[in-house]
């Protein structure tokens, strides 16, 4: 199912990434050659999703005597020297207890439950074992629709953007990236959700078929005078959970919750 979504977002050929997943699985349930393991993840919310998954799967196989670590040093690998990446193998590195185990395991059946009330639990529980896992969680949180205009938070970002001037793609995707605390999202994934707004008549590409431009839709919707989940069906995964009308979820900027959109009130209920 993973293979099949990355080759449909263009990140490769399905053959391709599913042989990746294959070799990957094999290097994994390989791990009794190796005397110690490092876990070595960046802070941002994709590389905090891959630590959860990795430490879930070992704290099912991985006998007690196995030596992991993790590095995870709030850094990005291409942009550390060499000599900052020695001092992070050497200095910076965690032996994986019993209580990282359990907040991996945690972390990664909220991330895949059915439903968001799972995972929203952990922006108050003790995951502190992995430093940087609360604010990969909100983030993941933030890419729900949100309750006033139906845009996830890249997505309202990216209206923004071009309504402030900015037209070419590699432009907007630029200066989405500085409006990240946490890097995350490469431009293909980006360029994705810039599609599926021209889909949803929010925006329009201009006279020489690539600079994009807000439609009088795109404008309302930004402006939270109309609603996207009222405009267009939604049908989107975001981990286990599925968003469909009749199970549409989204987070409440103002109040920082997961609330329930109900269509027969157009009323949003704080669902705990």
């Amino acid at each position: 199912m993973r293979a099949e979504f990355i080759s449909k977002k263009g990140l490769g050929e399905f053959s391709e990434v599913y042989q990746n997943f294959k070799d990957r699985d094999s290097t994994l349930k390989s791990f009794r050659k190796y005397d110690k393991i490092f876990l070595w993840f960046e802070h941002d919310l994709y590389d905090q999703l891959q630590l959860i998954q990795l430490l879930d799967w070992f704290a099912k196989y991985a006998s007690t005597d196995t030596q992991i670590s993790i590095i995870s040093p709030e850094n990005y690998l291409e942009k550390s020297t060499p000599k900052e990446l020695r001092e992070f193998l050497l200095y910076n590195r965690e032996l994986v207890t019993h209580r990282h185990f359990i907040t991996a395991r945690k972390a990664w059946s909220a991330f895949s439950s059915k439903t968001p009330q799972v995972i929203y639990k952990l922006l108050n529980d003790d995951i502190e074992a992995l430093p940087f896992l609360k604010d990969a969680v909100k983030r993941i949180l933030e890419e729900y629709p949100n309750s006033i205009n139906g845009l996830s938070r890249t997505a309202h970002q990216a209206l923004l953007i071009i309504s402030d001037g900015k037209q070419k793609p590699q432009d907007i995707f630029e200066e989405y990236q500085n409006s990240e605390e946490r890097l995350f999202m490469g431009d293909v994934l980006f360029w994705d959700i810039l599609k599926r707004l021209v889909e949803a008549n929010l925006l329009n590409s201009m006279e020489n078929g690539r600079d994009l431009k807000l439609t009088s839709l795109g404008v309302e919707v930004l402006q939270g005078k109309k609603n996207l989940f009222e405009l267009h069906k939604v049908d989107r995964w975001i981990g286990g959970v599925h968003l469909t009308p009749d199970n549409l979820w989204c987070w409440d900027i103002e109040t920082e919750q997961i609330l329930k959109y109900n269509f027969s009130t157009n009323k949003n209920a704080i669902s705990t």
